[in-house]
């Protein structure tokens, strides 16, 4: 966030501002899951849920 240092997976940030930019660089050819968790001050947690797969526009030598 705003020129922080990379996220650790599984754990909690809090969030500054209303809205927030998220950049994940995938290292892997596999499919990816990625669980995003939010929770108010009210004890209330919201999910989201993003399923991708690896893109590589490179041909593969046989």
């Amino acid at each position: 966030m705003d020129d922080s240092e990379p996220f650790l997976p599984n754990d909690y940030y809090d969030l500054t501002k209303e809205s927030f930019r998220f950049y994940y660089t995938s290292r892997s050819d596999e499919q990816q899951v990625i669980d995003i968790y939010f929770f108010d001050n009210f004890g209330n947690t919201a999910i989201l849920s993003f399923s991708f797969n690896n893109e590589n526009d490179e041909e593969e030598e046989v």
